[in-house]
């Protein structure tokens, strides 16, 4: 196994005391916040919505390109990011000379997209039997943590930052194209950069299904302690927003990337916060101003404008007003979730924050009861991760021993209910029990949530595992075109069958006991016959295709899913998209 390159700094690590609140900013390295506050009631179900939990990846599996080789998850270091239809990307290491890649686990199977060889990104110690590069040369390191997790689209294309030995640059950001299995460069150290000079440094950025690229980087120049953001559109770099430019509301932007990394070969990585995107051409993003009324605060561009979702002058739906933000999260609805720390009668706390401008809810705040004892350490929100469904529901980590032993993953629902889905030292439901438990899960709008862990007692060491909430549901980005798919996530026993309703209207009507009808009743159009669930426990996803029809463009169209079992029928969520 190489030897991870260290950072050289980054965040205090402090001895936890049981008096304060603590916000985990990486991997294990926690921060110090607030004294500790007066318990907070909170409604937690243990079992209600949790259906199951499958592994996906696990230490020592083989993957299908890898020549007998197998990965290792590192499960507790590196998060995976998701997309809609339960497909993973992470960075892990392997067994063998070529002992580190992109890996992505899908319909198809497990397998590197990208392999490389040494000591990881960073370190300044390669050798030259990775893949090679389209710079030239081949892939040296990449980089591992929870904050290099590579974005994964709905398309499967995968965006990841890697070092370069014998390329035309020593380090940057790459685009896998699914479709074609190709890989091409969407940054690199020494490009031109379209604020003058080149790119000095560059970070990690996000995705969306158009293969449009956000991301990170410093230019000759500017700041050396902060970067600006730039986008990449079918091989062309543009300025996105950078130090100088308008802010909403007259103030001006001072800052954007303020997140770096100092790596042992004397580089610098800007690790965030960086922006977040949806497939609607929305992008939420923090801004820190000069100049205004404003000093920090969650812009969404939509339509090329930026509007202040929630700034440190605002008031927080748990009392008390607003004081700073992380990156903020985006789900196709234009809901964001963001970790933000307040002021509540002079007394500083903070936590999880869902919403839209006029309808906010704390998710998970510092002091909120799970399984009957305080929350005590929270994760920072950090994109590219997806951990707030269509729906707005939000799956969030917290622990509740600031000694990091008592970790959980939960479901913050929309009607604020908090369901649990994995406790540290508690069974995975998939062999073994949890060991220690990474601090950024990702949930797609089905109910599919991805965790990473160490496990003890199970097939690895370490794992990238599926918990399911009971379903069936149904999946759609809000907006669509003619002929592209939905996913229908189906968690119900062996020997049932589902079928797939649509209508251009909505309603709700309560039908006990099988749930409630949302769409229709007319019109009301049954799009599948009963198609079979697997042979075996879910989950099972399928993914039919929108009418290739014009007619359809503008044309909003409401999904649900009615599953017929052995205990009898149910209906699912809804799901609604534009078609474009």
């Amino acid at each position: 196994m190489r030897v991870r390159s260290t950072l050289l700094c980054f965040a205090l690590t402090v001895a936890p005391a049981s008096a304060q609140h603590y916000v985990r900013v990486r991997d294990n390295i926690l921060e110090a916040r607030g004294p500790v506050g007066p318990a907070r009631s909170s409604l937690t179900s243990t079992t209600a919505r949790h259906c199951g939990t499958q592994e996906v990846v696990y230490d020592g599996q083989p993957f299908l390109n890898g020549g007998g080789a197998t990965v290792i998850t590192n499960g507790f270091m590196n998060s995976a990011c998701m997309n809609r239809s339960g497909a993973i990307a992470f960075v892990g290491d392997a067994t063998g000379p070529r002992n580190q890649g992109i890996f992505v686990s899908d319909a198809l199977g497990l397998r590197a997209i990208a392999m490389g060889c040494g000591q990881g990104g960073g370190s300044g110690r390669f050798g030259t039997c990775g893949d090679p590069t389209p710079v030239g040369g081949t892939f040296g390191g990449f980089f591992t943590s929870t904050i290099f997790a590579p974005p994964i689209n709905e398309e499967g294309d995968v965006l990841f930052l890697a070092d370069v030995v014998g390329g035309s640059t020593t380090r940057a950001l790459f685009l896998y194209v699914a479709g074609s299995q190709t890989i091409v460069k969407v940054a690199g150290v020494g490009d031109p950069s379209p604020l003058g000079g080149v790119f000095t440094a560059l970070g990690p950025g996000a995705l969306d299904r158009d293969r449009e690229v956000l991301f990170l980087a410093r230019s000759t120049g500017s700041n050396a302690y902060v970067a600006d953001i730039f986008r990449w559109r079918s091989g062309v770099v543009s300025r996105f927003s950078a130090t100088g430019d308008p802010a909403p509301g007259g103030a001006t932007v001072a800052m954007l990337g303020t997140e770096s990394f100092g790596f042992v070969d004397g580089t610098t990585v800007f690790a965030g916060p960086v922006p977040s995107m949806n497939d609607c051409g929305q992008v939420a993003y923090r801004i820190i101003t000069t100049g205004g009324p404003v000093g920090t605060g969650i812009a969404v561009r939509s339509n090329g404008v930026d509007q202040w979702y929630l700034t440190d002058a605002m008031t927080t739906p748990r009392g008390g007003t607003y004081f700073d933000f992380q990156g903020a999260l985006l789900n196709g609805n234009g809901q964001i979730a963001v970790f933000a720390e307040f002021l509540v009668n002079g007394n500083p706390t903070g936590g999880w924050i869902v919403g839209r401008p006029g309808s906010w809810r704390g998710a998970l705040c510092w002091d909120d009861l799970v399984d009957g004892r305080p929350c005590i350490v929270l994760g920072f929100s950090r994109s590219p991760m997806t951990p707030l469904s269509d729906d707005g529901d939000l799956v969030v980590w917290c622990d509740l021993d600031p000694n990091q032993t008592m970790g959980r993953v939960l479901v913050s629902a929309a009607d604020g209910s908090l369901n649990v889905l994995a406790r540290q030292g508690g069974p995975t439901g998939a062999g073994g029990i949890y060991g220690t438990i990474d601090g950024w899960p990702s949930m797609n709008s089905s109910g599919r949530v991805t965790l990473a862990a160490t496990t003890i007692g199970g097939t690895g060491n370490g794992a990238h595992l599926a918990a399911v909430l009971c379903g069936p549901g149904v999946s759609s980005s809000p907006c669509r075109s003619p002929g592209d798919a939905l996913t229908i996530d189906n968690f119900g026993p062996a020997g049932g069958s589902f079928q797939l309703l649509v209508s251009t209207a909505t309603t709700n009507v309560p039908l006990p006991p099988y749930g409630t009808l949302l769409i229709g009743p007319t019109p009301l159009v049954v799009l599948t016959g009963l198609v079979p669930y697997p042979g075996s426990y879910g989950p099972h996803t399928w993914q039919p295709r929108i009418p290739n029809d014009p007619l359809l463009r503008g044309i909003s169209l409401h999904f649900q899913s009615i599953a017929v079992t052995s205990t009898g029928i149910q209906l699912t969520n809804r799901t609604t998209t534009r078609v474009g």
